[in-house]
């Protein structure tokens, strides 16, 4: 009898559960009030958050600041879409003086030139930027580029068109008898022939007499002077290029090998391997006819990208050495001196042990190219600081001994504190590691392989003596009994993230992009965000730390303001890409109320259509219930420019064109202007760049 109780009273309590989750979900009807979508760079040490406010119904959006002019803004709307936050990035690192010229480029380049130039302006390291470059040869760079395109059978540009417009290369191959046609990967076209820096050198006009920069005609950008100029009793590059109807022929080391061949000869004959004090500008080194590995390797870069052959530099400082590699569906060994190409095992054959190599991108930014060259081991370098949090954008230099320069090869730890390295086999490498908390050791080498073997794992485990940032938050709890009005959900994924690092050779600050970015997140209500914000201890709900994106449903639990943030203060260099869209919900089923049919209506603002324009522009726009609709158009500075609509009309879709004139007919000047459409309790905001 007592057992047939219980199970009575289990049964009811079951099924009173059963109603009240039922009920519950009668109740919570969730109705969509508001959103908000956003794409933006969150640097280091800043955050952004979605926030509900206190006794409103809609989301307001606090982005980090934004220090860009008008002019770099309408750049980077040019600019094509794979383009702009690398654009965005650059432009934040420099004044506004600098912005501005550089967009001023952008916005008075013409078709098929904006991508190459906008590319341009967005991968030169700023320093480069901001020193005594010479501004226009940012456009006579892409100007020759195409020029010397029309000259040549074995390659040709192709430009795609789009919102995410860009152009390439297609060049033909012989390859065991057969030609085909290969299609340039858009980054090797624009990093190692679009790029007008080849090396250490800034990109200038340089008078050839005597290496100094100088104003055009007696000062020559080296792409066009390569190709179309000879020095007397030289021959004319051009000339040795013009019967080449490939590439190359997939041989190695002979002249009869197409372009690659004839840069090869072109080089050998133009050049003496002759000991002369280094100068970095091609032009000049052309000029000299004589040099040692290095200055070949600086010229025969500006030659080939000169030819469209897509080249870097390759530099061995464990063995005082410098020779190319160019782009065929991978990066090819090259040497014209030696008529080295595809012989990367021809360095050991001298009797070499090599040490490292490493490429060299136009930014600054190096990556390793060992394994081509020599037998390896494998280190990887784990750095973390003194509480054993991972560090971010560490520097790691490398060194073996005898070696010419800083060292043998270099590299940048990823915010899992991390940098692996292919080193050459029987070396002894000793290592430092710097950071802007602190170094190890803190000053001199420290010895992490001898006598390095083939196949071997190496691992050094550093503890820098400095601690990251830290955000002190613990997990908070729900009220007693919590409010169910409104909720939050989020949506949001990282993209990528951006590590920055100096140069070892020419202190330029490059930025290197790599997949999948990683943000800390957190929501908090008034109180817990002010504490925050004051560095102090705060509670918060959904803590993510270090995530690289989710979907958050988070029903706000009291009448309080409410905070969705995004933070990247635990880092010491990277960047995050953040994408974003937040959705504001009312639950119906506790609040019926005309008030509240009203608020829950919606206007969806499409992007007008084409932007940028010239002539005209068309605004769209979706209403869910009918009432007063008001569309105008506003300048930079928040002046009415045009009203476009101003009356009742019908739920349903509807647009309008607008032809770039004031309210008199009058046309106005180029540039940006911003779009809004308001109801009784509703207005969304859109912007647009008018080119004429």
């Amino acid at each position: 009898m007592k057992k047939t109780n219980q199970n009575f009273w289990v049964v009811i309590i079951f099924i009173a559960i059963f109603y009240i989750a039922i009920s519950t979900n009668i109740k919570a009807q969730w109705v969509l009030i508001d959103s908000v979508s956003f794409t933006e760079l969150i640097p280091v040490g800043e955050k952004c958050y979605v926030s509900v406010q206190s006794g409103t119904n809609y989301l307001e959006l606090s982005l980090p600041p934004n220090n860009l002019t008008p002019d770099a803004e309408a750049a980077i709307d040019i600019a094509p879409n794979w383009l702009k936050m690398d654009l965005r990035d650059n432009f934040r690192r420099l004044d506004m003086e600098n912005q501005n010229l550089y967009a001023g480029i952008i916005i008075n380049a013409v078709y098929p030139y904006i991508d190459e130039i906008c590319f341009e302006v967005a991968h030169i390291a700023p320093q480069t930027l901001a020193s005594n470059m010479a501004l226009q040869i940012l456009t006579e760079n892409v100007e020759s580029l195409y020029e010397i395109a029309a000259y040549f059978d074995y390659v040709e540009i192709v430009d795609y068109d789009g919102d995410d417009y860009y152009s390439t290369t297609v060049y033909k191959v012989l390859e065991q008898g057969n030609v085909e046609e290969i299609e340039l990967p858009r980054d090797i076209y624009y990093w190692y022939i679009v790029h007008p820096k080849l090396h250490k050198e800034i990109p200038n006009y340089i008078n050839p007499n005597n290496g100094n920069p100088a104003n055009p005609p007696t000062g020559v950008f080296w792409r066009d002077y390569l190709m179309n100029h000879n020095d007397t009793g030289y021959p004319l590059l051009r000339d040795y290029l013009d019967t080449c109807d490939v590439l190359w022929k997939c041989e190695q080391n002979t002249v009869d090998n197409g372009a690659v061949g004839a840069v090869t000869q072109w080089i050998k004959d133009v050049m003496t391997f002759q000991s002369n004090p280094h100068h970095d500008q091609p032009v000049r080194i052309y000029h000299l006819h004589k040099g040692t590995c290095s200055v070949h390797s600086y010229l025969t870069s500006g030659a080939a990208r000169a030819a469209l052959i897509p080249t870097v530099v390759d530099i061995m400082y464990s063995d005082n050495h410098k020779i190319n590699e160019f782009w065929d569906r991978r990066w090819v060994a090259w040497e014209p001196v030696n008529t080295y190409i595809d012989n990367p095992g021809g360095y050991e054959n001298w009797g070499w042990d090599v040490a490292a190599t490493f490429n060299w991108r136009g930014d600054g930014y190096i990556w390793d190219a060992t394994e081509k060259y020599t037998a390896v081991c494998t280190l990887n370098v784990n750095v973390t600081d003194i509480c054993g949090a991972n560090v971010d954008g560490a520097r790691i230099k490398i060194y073996s001994s005898p070696c010419v320069s800083w060292g043998c090869t270099a590299g940048w730890t990823d915010h899992n504190g991390q940098k692996q390295f292919y080193l050459g086999d029987n070396r002894t490498f000793t290592a430092q590691v710097t950071s802007s908390i602190g170094n190890y050791p803190s000053s001199g080498m420290e010895t992490v392989i001898t006598n390095s073997g083939v196949g071997i794992f190496y691992n050094w485990n550093v503890t820098l003596p400095g601690t990251l940032p830290v955000i002190d938050v613990s997990a908070d709890t729900l009220p007693l009994n919590p409010d169910d009005d409104y909720k939050i959900v989020l949506e949001y994924n990282l993209p990528r993230e951006i590590l920055y690092g100096v140069n070892l050779d020419d202190n330029d600050v490059f930025s290197k992009s790599n997949d999948n970015g990683h943000i800390d997140f957190f929501i908090c209500d008034e109180e817990n965000f002010n504490n925050y914000t004051a560095n102090q201890d705060f509670l918060a709900f959904e803590i993510h730390k270090n995530s690289s994106g989710g979907n958050i449903d988070f029903v706000l639990p009291s009448t309080d303001s409410w905070y969705a943030v995004f933070s990247n203060q635990e880092k010491l260099v990277l960047t995050e890409e953040l994408n974003v869209t937040a959705y504001l919900y009312e639950n119906s089923g506790t609040k019926i109320s005309e008030e509240a049919s009203e608020i829950s209506s919606k206007i969806i603002l499409y992007p007008n259509y084409p932007n940028p324009f010239s002539q005209s522009t068309v605004i769209g726009y979706q209403l869910s219930v009918s009432g007063k609709v008001i569309l105008k158009v506003y300048n930079m500075l928040g002046k009415e420019i045009r009203t476009l609509v101003n009356e009742k009309q019908t739920a349903g879709t509807h647009s309008i064109v607008w032809d770039g004139t004031d309210d008199s007919g009058n046309p106005i000047s180029c540039g940006i202007y911003f779009y809004r459409i308001k109801t009784d309790n509703v207005n969304k905001t859109g912007k647009m760049l008018l080119l004429r």
